[in-house]
């Protein structure tokens, strides 16, 4: 599986297996569930990983913290 596969399975494959019509992308009308990455998947597939920001109901919930900075 290329990066754009393990990203649709991860957000709009379950959205539409589930019927969450407010699920799995981001646009107008949308939830605004969504990961803000630090990496480029398509550079590296394990930037997957690299999470800076959880964003859920439109506030972060999670930040990268980084050592010093």
């Amino acid at each position: 599986m290329g990066w754009k596969d393990i990203l649709a399975a991860l957000t709009t494959n379950p959205a539409g297996f589930f019927k969450a019509p407010t699920k799995g992308r981001v646009e107008k009308g949308m939830d605004a569930n969504f990961i803000v990455l630090d990496a480029d998947p398509a550079a590296d597939i394990k930037n997957l990983a690299k999470v800076k920001y959880t964003v859920r109901g439109g506030k972060v919930i999670y930040e990268q913290r980084t050592g010093g900075k």
